[in-house]
């Protein structure tokens, strides 16, 4: 019996050693045969040679003598054999090889042992029934590349390597028009704001025949049919490794856990396995349906012979959103990129705040215009903070665009370039400049109306990325063939677990090799899957959720900044755009596109959890917070939610606070699957403080109250609470929840440290800065660093050691009793300015004042006489503003605090009188200033609680002794 394969068919003939039978079928249902016209005489061997099936030697009988020396041939149009001519020996067994020329090598296994080797033109002399020699050359170059097709995908690897290279920047600073100018696309025709982020565009490193050598530029992979042809370029230029086994490749790659559900096995998605394309061929373009192992293979044979391309080095290109919300999201979607790409409007101060302005897919405002929070500056210092890495050092581009009108802006391009070299830490990353100089970081385009010099700017910058050699790590190239079956399988960019696995069998991918694709893609940002909470749903589309999320921040535009005409908010509506709590029902009133079974809004909702963005609150559950939709508070209104001399400061050691921890941070603590004891304040039905850079917490089953503030470089920390157990847990707890943060976001090289404001006696830096602290007992100025002191007493309790002092009700038995606050707040503040004149910076920061305020103040004054006029202006603008509140008591608290730290001038003001004591001097009905030098008393009152009940405050006098 012979049996031979050509193609996907399988031919068997002969029988005892000889016969006349013979049978095909397809080998990929050896189930049906199918029996051809009988050979005349009892062969010995076959092959296939293009279209003909060739029977070789044998004899003319079954048990006949006469040895035969024909050859006969079956074509696929042809109802019987034909002779199509003779050896020149007669054999009665013979083996036939196929050469890789072409031609054909018979060997005689009988007496004679001859070997006859027949080359392609004595083929086609031989045979007439076979095509011309032309033909021949060409069928046996396709039998090749399926060969090599077969071969690669069986065992081939590339070893391959990605850098993610993410564009940031304010909303509206012209990023989607860089990108296009990078990629060498047109403008975008209309302005739509770009959602949370767009899906990677994805480009590969190529070369080019060009004149003088080999041209480096890129080709963009837009599609799943551009993706086949880099494969197939890959496979037919030699860009594939062939492995004795993928095992090994395989192994290589980190597991997903995955456990696959038959709930929803069955799909009614059309065959993946087959598209209609566009196919090339030598008589034109065609439109037909073909497989990806047909399209492949045609990839192979067309590629082109002046562009190679080679699936081995691909870059990543993401834009992202502009405004604040989608940079507090984004991190726990996008990370850790190779290459981040910072964008600035030329046209604007790098300290400009600027315009931010939503627009939808019609090209249409969503909402009304408003002014960011953040400066340009500060946008960049918050990127720069999620770039932080342990293992490698991103490299940063800074482009500038709209070159066409920086000469309107008051600050130059160069002195751009010196502020943002300042800011740029070489030691952290790897910082692109433009020019041999090193001098200017700052690359100018014009991305709306590119010209010649932006074009050449562009291909600088595709050099610089296309520089980076980030690790390579071998793939098995089937990878990139299961990448396109899963997104053509898919139903609006879903698929269930069981679906995948089901595409993943047909390339023979299974087991571990299954596991560590799906992974790989995860990895890559090409697909999305998220095991932990919704483990049997698999996004082929990483705009099925990005896109979501986008609706619920424009939507959130659409309430919070309306327009005229536009939407209004009305019963969760509200709540959704003064709180940001989210819910199911809140969710099916304005997001659509889900898919029934796989993907659903509760489905929505257990993802953002799990990735950070969102939090649930209450014990009921069904509400969610969203810390990123939350109202900034601006800094003045935030001063009187601190209280800098005791309050707790956790501050990273490089940078400022990275985009989006702080969000995550609050989402960390209140999520009950970290048994958190922290739960938003409510006064009244409301949130007592509940913004994106302040909420104030109650602990659970207690009365203190913890407020966290984010003042952009720094946390900090303020609790009501004396008992240093208490602080020393919230502390820990913050800590913790921080660390958390950090990991959902992959910020690893991000490093925290405890700090109060520096309190030391001879500092004389300003503006006010921190200290830190470097063990439980002592602080270090962050300025001076040989200038080191004692934690104070209010300090100390962070650390675990309870306040027991006078002013501290719980430990004396008394509680506080206000006497009237006017003449004595009049008299400490006369009192302030004669003693500690030169402490004006130290005490306006404390009373809420900002640096800007405080350099337009203090630098007027010099001399004893100005600093009174000084700290005059410091209590008038405290006065007016009311905040923190214009009273006694609150100076006292910023001359005790560590920045000031004047407590024996704070305690020259308070009285004390013992539960026991209750009689009050008569003293109390004092007009005018108070006589404190005389009578050595305080200005606050310290009463038993029962006792304090009971006294009106405009009594005149008392009974009882006094003290």
């Amino acid at each position: 019996m012979s049996a031979v394969v050509h193609g996907d068919l399988v031919f068997v003939m002969g029988g005892h050693g000889m016969g006349r039978a013979v049978w095909c079928a397809d080998i990929r249902d050896l189930q049906s045969w199918r029996q051809l016209p009988d050979v005349p005489y009892y062969f010995s061997s076959v092959c296939v040679i293009d279209a003909v099936l060739l029977a070789i030697g044998g004899a003319e009988s079954l048990y006949g003598s006469k040895v035969s020396s024909s050859i006969y041939g079956l074509h696929d149009d042809d109802k019987k054999w034909k002779h199509v001519g003779d050896m020149p020996f007669a054999c009665s067994r013979v083996d036939t090889l196929l050469l890789s020329d072409g031609g054909l090598l018979v060997v005689d296994g009988g007496s004679t042992q001859q070997v006859l080797k027949i080359t392609v033109q004595g083929i086609a002399k031989l045979f007439p029934i076979t095509p011309t020699l032309k033909e021949t050359d060409k069928s046996q170059k396709e039998a090749d590349e399926r060969r090599l097709y077969e071969e690669a995908m069986s065992k081939g690897y590339v070893e391959t390597s990605v850098t993610k290279c993410l564009i940031l920047g304010a909303a509206g600073v012209g990023k989607t028009h860089l990108k296009h100018l990078i990629l060498k696309k047109d403008p975008p025709s209309q302005r739509v704001s770009t959602g949370l982020a767009d899906n990677p565009v994805r480009a590969i490193s190529s070369s080019l025949a060009g004149v003088g050598g080999q041209v480096h530029d890129w080709f963009v992979v837009e599609d799943d049919q551009s993706l086949l042809k880099v494969v197939g370029g890959t496979i037919r230029d030699g860009g594939v490794s062939m492995a004795t086994s993928l095992d090994e490749v395989v192994s290589s790659f980190p597991k997903m856990t995955i456990h696959v559900s038959s709930d929803g096995a069955g799909s009614n998605h059309p065959d993946p396995t087959t598209a209609r394309v566009n196919i090339t061929t030598d008589t034109g373009q065609q439109s037909r349906t073909v497989s990806i192992e047909e399209e492949l293979i045609h990839h192979i044979n067309h590629s082109s012979d002046k562009e190679k391309l080679f699936a081995v080095k691909w870059f990543q290109f993401i834009d992202s959103g502009g405004q604040l919300q989608y940079h507090d999201i984004l991190p726990l979607f996008i990370q850790n990129p190779a290459v981040a790409i910072f964008v600035l409007n030329l046209s604007e101060e790098l300290f400009h705040q600027p315009t931010i302005e939503y627009y939808g897919a019609d090209g249409k405002p969503v909402s009304r215009p408003y002014r960011s929070s953040f400066s340009h500056k500060q946008i960049l210092q918050h990127c720069l903070g999620a770039m932080c890495t342990k293992d490698a050092r991103p490299l940063i581009i800074t482009v500038g665009t709209h070159r066409d009108a920086a000469d309107r802006c008051s600050e130059s391009i160069e002195e751009k370039n010196h502020k943002l070299k300042a800011l740029l830490d070489a030691d952290s990353f790897r910082i692109v400049y433009n020019g041999e100089e090193l001098e200017e970081v700052i690359f100018a385009v014009n991305g709306k109306n590119p010209q010649d010099e932006d074009r050449r700017v562009a291909k600088v910058l595709r050099e610089e990325i296309m520089s980076q050699c980030p690790q390579a790590i071998k793939m098995p190239i089937a990878w990139f063939g299961l990448e396109v079956l899963l997104q053509r399988s898919s139903h609006d960019g879903i698929l269930s677990l069981v679906e995948c696995e089901g595409c993943a069998k047909r390339l023979h991918i299974e087991g571990d090799a299954f596991s560590a694709a799906l992974h790989h893609l995860v990895h890559h940002n090409v697909f999305l899957h998220y095991p932990e909470v919704i483990p049997q749903t698999v996004f082929c589309d990483p705009q099925v959720v990005l896109t979501r999320v986008s609706e619920i921040v424009e939507y959130h535009h659409k309430l919070l900044y309306r327009p005229a005409g536009g939407v209004a908010a009305k019963g969760d509506l509200v709540k959704f755009r003064d709180h940001g709590l989210l819910s199911v029902e809140l969710l099916n009133k304005f997001s659509k596109h889900y898919v029934e079974g796989l993907f659903m809004p509760q489905d929505l909702l257990k993802l953002l959890v799990s990735v950070g963005a969102i939090a649930m609150i209450g014990d009921e559950g069904g509400e969610y917070l969203m810390p990123a939709l939350l109202s900034h508070l601006d800094s003045g209104q935030v001063s009187k939610y601190c209280h800098p001399g005791t309050s707790l400061i956790i501050r990273p050691t490089q940078g400022c606070i990275p985009s989006g921890l702080f969000c995550c941070l609050i989402a960390q603590l209140l999520s009950p699957t970290n048994h958190s004891p922290w739960k938003v304040c409510m006064e009244r039905d409301k949130p007592l403080s509940l913004y994106r850079n302040c909420i104030t917490f109650e602990l659970k089953h207690k009365t203190e109250l913890v407020t966290l503030v984010d003042m952009f470089s720094y946390i900090l920390l303020h609790t009501d609470t004396t008992s240093g157990k208490l602080c020393m847990e919230v502390r820990d707890c913050v800590h913790s929840g921080i660390k958390s943060a950090c990991g959902i976001l992959k910020y690893q090289g991000v490093q925290f440290e405890d700090a109060f404001m520096c309190a030391g006696a001879s500092c004389t830096s300003d503006p006010p800065h921190v200290a830190v602290v470097v063990s439980e007992k002592k602080w270090k100025c962050s300025i001076l660093g040989r200038q080191c002191g004692n934690l104070s007493e209010g300090q100390l309790i962070w650390f675990g050691e309870s306040r027991v002092t006078k002013e501290d009700p719980s430990a004396t038995g008394t509680v506080p009793v206000s006497l009237g606050s006017e003449p004595s707040l009049q008299h400490l503040m006369e009192k302030v300015a004669a003693v500690i004149p030169s402490k004006c910076w130290a005490i306006g920061f404390q009373l809420g004042l900002t640096t800007a305020e405080l350099q337009a103040i203090c630098p007027q004054h010099q001399g004893l006489e100005n600093h009174h006029r000084a700290f005059g202006e410091i209590f008038d603008v405290w006065r007016r503003r009311g905040s923190p509140p214009y009273t006694w008591r609150t100076l006292t608290s910023v001359l005790r605090s560590a920045s000031v730290d004047e407590v024996l001038l704070s305690e020259h003001d308070i009285i004390f009188v013992q539960p026991t004591h209750y009689a009050v001097a008569q003293w109390m009905r004092h007009e005018g200033p108070w006589c404190l030098e005389t009578l050595q008393l305080k200005s606050m009152l310290l009463l038993d609680d029962k006792y304090a009940k009971q006294i009106p405050v405009g009594f005149t006098e008392f009974s009882g002794s006094c003290e």
